[in-house]
């Protein structure tokens, strides 16, 4: 269906299905696509304003769309990812990212344990969908192999993915950015660990106790 890259992050947990849904952004919607979604309180578009066009979720306006961008200038805005070294490795990018937006990230996680059921995405889901899931099932305690192979189903989605992307990469994005390996997962993740997990890192930068409760409620069987 439109609705690239979509699944329950539940696929490879032992979390509680229906609760919490990734995917691409959404490409020429049709009516299934908004049933699929008709149940959900919050939608969290985590694209730059130079990455959305007018009305694309048209036919879900009646939910709660919410955008949460990163803004201009970082890596993850279009405009920006040619001036990436070509030899970049994906899991530093995530760490770079990690380290810098911090805050972001805790409030993007915020909304998201205050609104759901949710669907969270940005252009492929896999960036920085990649690292929000990532954060939310390491604050839940899901053990870094599930992580990783949630993350590495974006894999199997990148054909589809590339060709409804192809009009908006610029010329000279690394290559990088059109893979999904898992080794970038675990670079990641061995940040995390390094810094003291995602709840001890979370909570500093925004993140409440209340939240934690409500993502683990929701979430944990």
């Amino acid at each position: 269906m439109p609705l690239l890259n979509f699944r329950d992050v539940a696929a490879e947990t032992a979390l509680r299905p229906g609760v919490l849904y990734r995917s691409a952004q959404p490409h020429t919607l049709t009516p299934a696509d908004a049933e699929l979604v008709a149940g959900l309180r919050l939608i969290a578009d985590l694209r730059g304003d130079d990455e959305r066009t007018t009305g694309d979720w048209a036919l879900v306006l009646g939910g709660a769309v919410r955008h949460a961008p990163l803004g201009a200038g970082t890596a993850s805005s279009p405009a920006h990812l040619a001036t990436l070294p070509p030899d970049l490795e994906l899991g530093d990018l995530y760490v770079g990212l990690l380290q810098h937006r911090t805050p972001w990230f805790a409030g993007v996680i915020a909304e998201i344990a205050d609104g759901l059921p949710a669907l969270v995405h940005c252009a492929a889901g896999k960036d920085r969908t990649g690292i929000v899931v990532a954060l939310i099932l390491d604050l839940l305690g899901v053990e870094h192999e599930a992580i990783v192979r949630d993350y590495a189903l974006t894999a199997k989605a990148l054909p589809g993915l590339l060709r409804m992307l192809e009009l908006s990469l610029p010329a000279g994005t690394p290559s990088a950015l059109l893979e999904a390996p898992e080794s970038a997962m675990r670079t990641f993740l061995a940040a995390l660990r390094r810094q003291g997990g995602a709840e001890a890192l979370l909570l500093v930068n925004g993140l409440t106790p209340g939240h934690v409760r409500r993502l683990r409620a929701a979430l944990i069987p």
